[in-house]
C-alpha cells in the first residue's frame, strides 16, 4: 500500500480573507439632509420609461433586441455553460464503443510472405472494442474543476447583467445630451431671430443718423456669431444621433424623427442598507466575486496534484482476420489496467502552479476589493453631484425669475414709449441665456440620475 506521506511536501500558507468595506452613510445622510436622496426600492428593469419619451423606448428596446454587444457577450456565455457540462463529465465513468476493419493486400515479395509464404495475400483485421475508463476523485480534483468552471460563468452571466446596464445608461446619457443640444439650438434660434431684428433697427438707424456704421457692424458680427454656433450645434446634433444609432443595433440609413422634447424628471431611490444592497445587486461586483469563488476553487485543484492520481481502464472486445469468427469466443480480447500516478520529484513544478493559482485567487480579491471601493466612490460622487446641481438650479431658478421681471418691465416701457425695442431685445436674449444656463443644470442632473442608476447597478433583477 502506498500511503500519502511519500507525496511532495504540501505548502502551508494562509488565503487571503475577502473584505467588504463600502462606507457610504456620511454622503447618504448629507444627501437625505438637503432633500436630494430618498429611501425606497430600487429603480425598475425598464427605469427609463419614467422619463416618458417613446423614442427613446424604442431605440432602448432595439438595442435589447439588436445590439451585437450584448449577442457577444451570450455567445461567450454559451460557450462557458459548454465548458461547464465538459467538466462535469470527468466526474463520471466514460464508456466508448470503437469498431475497426483494416484491410491489407501483402505483397508477395513483401516482409511477410517472403519470409512466411503461407501467410495469405489478403488480410482483413477486424476489430470490435468497448472501452470503460474512470479517474477516482479521491481528494476532489474534478469536483474543484467543475466548482470553478460554474464559478466563471456565473461571472459571465453577471456580466451579460453589466453589459445591459452599460447599453441601456448609455443610450439613456446620449439622448439626454440630444436633448439637450436640441434645446440649445430652439434658444439659438430665438437669438437669432432677435439679433435679427437689432440688426434691422441699427440699419434704419444709421438711415437716420441716429446711429453709426459702427453700431450696424457690430449687430451685423453677433448675427453672424449665432449662425456659426448653429453651423457646429447642427453638426454636434448629427454625430450624436449616429452614436445613438450605433448604440441600439441599428444602421445609419434607419430615419429617426427626434425632435425636442422636454424629458420628465427622473427619480432615484436606495434603500435604507445601502451599502449591504450595492454588494449584493451590482452586476460588476457580482461577477468579481463569482471570479473570486472560481479562483478558489482552482487553488484547490492545484493542491489536489500534490496527492495519488489512481485511474482504472477496462477494455473488452473481439480481434479476428475471419469474418466468420468474429462471434467466436476464442476471438475475445480484454485487458483491465488500474494505474496510479505519484509525484516524487517535479522540480518545483507542482508547487509553482499551486503558488500561480494562489496568486491568481489573490488578484481576484483585490480587485473585488477594489472594485467595492470604486462602487462606493461612484455612487457618493452621483449623490453629491446631484446635490449640487440642485443647489446650483435653485440659485439659477431665482435668476431666471430676475431676468423674467427685467423682461416684463422693459416690455412695458417700449409699449409706453419709455424704451426702445432694441434694449427690450437684448434683455429678452439675456433672458434667453439664463434659460440655456437653467436648461444646462437641469439636464446636468437627470445625467447625473442617470449615472447613479448605473452605480446602483440598475434595475436588473425585477
Amino acid at each position: 500500500m502506498i500511503g500519502v506521506s511519500a507525496c511532495l511536501p504540501i505548502p502551508q500558507q494562509e488565503l487571503p480573507q475577502q473584505e467588504y468595506s463600502a462606507e457610504l452613510d456620511r454622503t447618504v445622510s448629507e444627501a437625505l439632509a438637503d432633500g436630494t436622496l430618498s429611501f425606497g426600492q430600487f429603480p425598475k428593469r425598464a427605469w427609463w420609461k419614467e422619463l416618458g419619451d417613446p423614442v427613446l423606448n424604442d431605440l432602448e428596446e432595439a438595442a435589447l433586441k439588436e445590439s451585437p454587444t450584448l449577442k457577444k457577450v451570450e455567445e461567450r456565455l454559451r460557450a462557458a455553460m459548454e465548458v461547464v457540462t465538459e467538466r462535469k463529465a470527468k466526474l463520471y465513468p466514460e464508456l466508448n464503443f470503437d469498431a475497426a476493419t483494416n484491410y491489407e493486400h501483402f505483397s508477395r515479395y513483401g516482409f511477410f510472405r517472403d519470409i512466411a509464404p503461407t501467410v495469405p495475400a489478403v488480410i482483413n483485421d477486424i476489430t470490435i472494442n468497448l472501452s470503460f475508463s474512470y479517474e477516482f476523485d479521491f481528494w476532489g480534483k474534478n469536483r474543484a474543476i467543475f466548482h470553478a468552471a460554474m464559478g466563471m460563468a456565473s461571472a459571465l452571466a453577471a456580466e451579460r447583467l453589466q453589459a445591459e446596464l452599460m447599453l441601456t445608461t448609455s443610450i439613456a446619457y446620449s439622448y439626454a445630451e440630444l436633448q439637450l443640444l436640441l434645446c440649445e439650438k430652439k434658444i439659438l434660434e430665438q437669438k437669432e431671430d432677435n439679433l435679427k431684428a437689432i440688426l434691422i433697427s441699427r440699419i434704419k438707424r444709421e438711415q437716420y443718423a441716429l446711429d453709426t456704421i459702427l453700431e450696424s457692424l457690430n449687430a451685423r458680427s453677433e448675427v453672424l456669431d449665432v449662425q456659426a454656433k448653429l453651423i457646429d450645434l447642427n453638426q454636434k446634433i448629427k454625430l450624436q444621433i449616429h452614436r445613438l444609432k450605433a448604440l441600439s443595433g441599428l444602421g445609419q440609413d434607419v430615419e429617426l424623427a427626434i425632435q425636442y422634447r422636454p424629458l420628465d424628471p427622473l427619480r432615484v431611490f436606495v434603500p435604507e442598507n445601502l451599502s449591504l444592497d450595492l454588494i449584493g445587486r451590482r452586476p460588476d461586483l457580482i461577477a468579481q466575486k463569482a471570479r473570486v469563488e472560481a479562483a478558489s476553487f482552482q487553488v484547490g485543484a492545484a493542491r489536489t496534484l500534490f496527492y495519488p492520481n489512481i485511474n482504472l481502464t477496462a477494455l473488452a472486445g473481439i480481434e479476428t482476420i475471419h469474418w466468420s469468427k468474429v462471434f467466436n469466443i476464442a476471438s475475445f480480447d480484454g485487458a483491465l489496467v488500474p494505474a496510479i500516478h505519484l509525484p516524487i520529484f517535479t522540480a518545483g513544478r507542482l508547487r509553482a502552479h499551486w503558488k500561480e493559482k494562489i496568486a491568481e485567487f489573490n488578484e481576484a480579491v483585490f480587485g473585488y476589493n477594489e472594485l467595492i471601493l470604486t462602487a462606493a466612490q461612484e455612487v457618493a460622487d452621483q449623490l453629491t453631484n446631484i446635490s449640487l446641481l440642485q443647489k446650483a438650479i435653485a440659485v439659477r431658478n431665482e435668476s431666471m425669475e430676475v431676468a423674467t421681471n427685467r423682461e416684463q418691465v422693459l416690455r412695458r416701457r417700449v409699449q409706453h414709449g419709455l424704451s426702445d425695442r432694441i434694449g427690450a431685445l437684448k434683455v429678452n436674449n439675456e433672458l434667453l441665456d439664463v434659460k440655456l444656463s437653467l436648461a444646462e443644470l437641469e439636464y446636468g442632473k437627470q445625467i447625473a440620475n442617470i449615472l447613479l442608476i448605473r452605480s446602483l447597478g440598475g434595475g436588473l433583477y425585477d
